[in-house]
């Protein structure tokens, strides 16, 4: 076998570009490439915290109305068995009720707009601020509402309603109208 040492040199060589030149090398691009990962990764967490956020808001919001139904339902099967009704101090305040047990203003206006008067036609697609909209995933219609005019979200709702009824762009229009 050729037993060949390297030079004096050459280990010089070999000794300077691991010590100097690696570092120097593996720092440049560090450098360079940190910022994006950084922003690459705060986007990533800040869209996984709005979805968390978003899927929490509705969470929330279905658990009210269920709660709500339930109590009504409650209400009505102790009003038809005959018995005594509690005492209005005593009653339980559903989510839609306001302290004196009467509708508040804001939920009876969201149940208004949340039900299509049936003198109403929904609009039809092509009607739509938003194109090719019966195409589009519900994330995106929801990713463009924000945006959107009040009466340019009615008529998605409204259209929503009529048709697909869509959970998720039914609950984030409800959301925006509330505000």
């Amino acid at each position: 076998m050729n037993d060949e040492r390297p030079s004096p040199e050459q280990l010089f060589e070999l000794v300077l570009d691991l010590a100097v030149y690696a570092p120097v090398g593996m720092l440049i691009t560090v450098r360079e490439q940190l910022p994006k990962r950084v922003r690459r990764g705060r986007q990533a967490m800040e869209n996984r915290v709005q979805l968390a956020r978003f899927i929490g808001q509705l969470a929330v919001q279905t658990g009210q109305r269920e709660i709500a139904k339930r109590i009504e339902e409650q209400r009505a099967a102790t009003s038809t068995d005959k018995r005594p009704q509690q005492q209005p101090s005593q009653r339980v305040t559903g989510s839609n009720e306001a302290p004196g047990g009467h509708m508040s203003e804001q939920t009876s206006e969201q149940t208004v707009a949340s039900t299509p008067r049936p003198d109403d036609q929904p609009p039809r697609a092509a009607d739509l601020p938003i194109s090719d909209y019966e195409s589009l995933a519900a994330i995106h219609v929801v990713e463009r509402l924000r945006s959107m005019r009040p009466d340019e979200i009615e008529l998605i709702r409204r259209f929503e309603v009529a048709h697909r009824s869509r959970r998720t762009i039914v609950a984030k229009i409800e959301q925006l109208q509330a505000r």
